[in-house]
């Protein structure tokens, strides 16, 4: 048997605020956990927070497709995407990035979310760097690309793994496990509650996971969009989208211990 905990509860308690996201998002927890209640909140509001963040990332790279294109990707700085994307961040989330010192928050959700500020901004960083000078043709540096290379690297630094992921993925990495397909297929009715996120504390392998949905932008359309089956400039059969539909999810799975 499982209980339910609103997340407006779980922020309150810990402390945040994310106003952007609805507060019916439902947290599941075996009922014999021996996991502290306050560690539970703690990796809930973590977790949420880094997708929240990544997906940040992915729109700031969203919004400078145009620029990104016209310089033949270059046009967009380290600190001009780390500006855009602290900025992002605070709307959505309520925290400023700059004063996490003095924020609410635990002091390895502080540590993450400065580790994931970083990655990003290196994987601009060596975007401009592999760009070859002479390079007469930019397939474009879309948000699924952004987010593939700092998920990886991420996980890799931190152990705690971020996944972009989705019912019929175009890249077979992230192809979703039981857990994430339940959660999809969730997203994918109409009828699901817009952003709100899926979370559950999985105690045989004492982690957290969360899934938060993500939907289809006027971007996303140049390549997801109508007519679906014709080939984009990617090289990939449309999917057929339509604006504001939900195109995937972030998948977070944070170990309980650091």
């Amino acid at each position: 048997m499982r209980r339910r905990l609103p997340w407006m509860l779980a922020c309150l308690l810990a402390g945040g605020a994310l106003p952007v996201i609805p507060a019916t998002s439902g947290f599941e927890q075996p009922e014999h956990s021996s996991i502290p209640f306050q560690t539970v909140l703690e990796l809930e509001q973590a977790a949420r927070l880094l997708a929240v963040l990544l997906d940040s990332g992915r729109a700031v790279i969203n919004d400078n497709q145009i620029v990104l294109e016209e310089s033949q990707g270059k046009g967009l700085t380290p600190e001009a995407f780390e500006r855009q994307l602290m900025d992002m961040f605070r709307g959505r989330a309520g925290i400023d990035l700059h004063e996490l010192d003095g924020a609410a928050l635990a002091p390895r959700t502080k540590r993450l979310l400065r580790a994931l500020v970083e990655t990003s901004r290196q994987v601009i960083a060596d975007l401009r760097q592999e760009l070859h000078p002479q390079a007469t043709q930019f397939r474009g540096f879309i948000p699924a690309a952004f987010g593939a290379r700092v998920s990886a690297r991420f996980t890799d630094h931190t152990g705690v793994r971020l996944k972009q992921t989705s019912l019929a993925p175009r890249n077979p990495a992230n192809r979703p496990d039981a857990y994430e397909r339940g959660a999809l297929e969730a997203f994918a009715d109409s009828a699901y509650p817009r952003e709100t996120v899926i979370s559950e504390m999985a105690a045989k392998s004492a982690s957290f996971r969360l899934m938060f949905p993500l939907y289809a932008t006027r971007h996303c359309l140049d390549c997801h969009g109508e007519p679906k089956g014709v080939v984009d400039r990617m090289g990939y059969p449309r999917e057929g989208l339509v604006l504001g539909q939900n195109a995937g999810a972030i998948s977070v799975l944070l170990p309980v211990k650091p």
